[in-house]
């Protein structure tokens, strides 16, 4: 088989939701280089859901092990999933040794991935690019540059779609007909995060969303399970005592439920998190609130979008880790990034 002709890629990328958001821009690179090339993507439970809305995706694979410390468990019974493909090339997108190893055991022909890892030599193709140092790139860009051994140089890094679907989409309708909400203009407020990145206090969402409302639209306040005490909070800071207050769906809505309620609204709000990109996959404006730490850096993690603004603290400072109570600009999401400012985007968004 010629390096420049798969038949069948296997992408793997076995982390979260906003990781997998960000590998997805591969799938259209190399449909457009390889039209007959069929492409499965290898997921965590995770983050399989972007792969399986995603309408370029052929096939989507669970690894039920891979994360953090998972070291070698499982590894053979991973050899013989990916086995069973029949996958002529693997590019590990974000590798560890196991998954390393296991593509290796299965015999997968081309095995692509980065230089720098003590196990690299277990990958045949290799690229030798840096995602640590400057001149940073978009993790979108390294994603689709770890195509270059098959020949893919896109010229651009197209955005990643979620597919909504009939189904999720018709339970979106009832749950906003429940709530009152059917033909309002709506926002939503995603307050919550993995902890990956600085966030802005849930007072601030609140007073946020008090704002939106007396402006004449409805706030809806999303989160996952584990955030319902932070999402009721926030939904609680915005009650009023005339009129509606916020609509607090965290932890009732699944991943395919909450794409379909952000495509219904007309803007989101949230900080580095995987709705944030989720929001952006399916076209509906956002306004994403980012600390100035490098790991969160925008240049490499911003959602890819025509319709996205993303504000940072009035900092002149890129951190490379948060010093807590010993950096003179502690708490900066909630002292230099003001509601004021995000409200004075969101108004200029909306044309309100």
């Amino acid at each position: 088989m010629a390096a420049s002709s798969p038949r069948h890629v296997l992408l793997v990328r076995t982390d979260r939701l906003g990781d997998m958001l960000l590998t997805l821009p591969m799938v259209p690179a190399l449909k457009r280089a390889f039209p007959a090339c069929r492409v499965t993507v290898l997921a965590s439970a995770a983050n399989a859901a972007a792969a399986r809305h995603h309408p370029g995706v052929d096939h989507v694979e669970v690894d039920p092990q891979e994360a953090k410390g998972s070291r070698l468990r499982g590894v053979w019974s991973l050899v013989g999933q990916i086995r069973r493909l029949g996958c002529d090339v693997a590019v590990l997108v974000h590798p560890t040794p196991r998954l390393a190893l296991a593509v290796y055991l299965a015999g997968v022909p081309i095995r692509i991935g980065t230089a720098y890892r003590a196990y690299s030599f277990l990958f045949n193709r290799r690229v030798s690019e840096h995602r640590s140092r400057p001149p940073w790139k978009h993790e979108a860009r390294y994603n689709v540059n770890l195509l270059r051994p098959l020949g893919v140089e896109p010229a651009e890094v197209l955005p990643v779609r979620w597919q909504v679907g009939a189904e999720e989409a018709a339970d979106v309708d009832r749950i906003l007909q429940d709530a009152g909400l059917a033909g309002a203009r709506l926002i939503v407020l995603h307050p919550g995060n993995s902890g990956s990145a600085l966030n802005w206090a849930p007072a601030q969402y609140g007073e946020l969303g008090r704002r939106l409302l007396a402006a004449g639209v409805r706030v809806i306040v999303t989160g996952s399970a584990a955030e319902v005490g932070l999402t009721a909070s926030v939904a609680a800071g915005i009650a009023t005592d005339a009129g509606p207050g916020a609509v607090d769906l965290g932890g009732k809505l699944t991943l395919a439920q909450l794409a379909a309620l952000l495509r219904r609204c007309e803007l989101y709000i949230g900080s580095s998190t995987g709705p944030t990109h989720l929001a952006a996959a399916v076209e509906t404006p956002v306004v994403a609130l980012y600390s100035p730490l490098r790991s969160n850096a925008p240049v490499r993690w911003a959602p890819i979008g025509d319709r996205v603004t993303v504000l940072q603290p009035a900092l002149d400072v890129v951190c490379p880790r948060c010093l807590g109570p010993r950096c003179p600009y502690y708490h900066c999401m909630e002292r230099h990034l003001g509601v004021d400012d995000v409200e004075r985007a969101v108004r200029e968004l909306l044309g309100l």
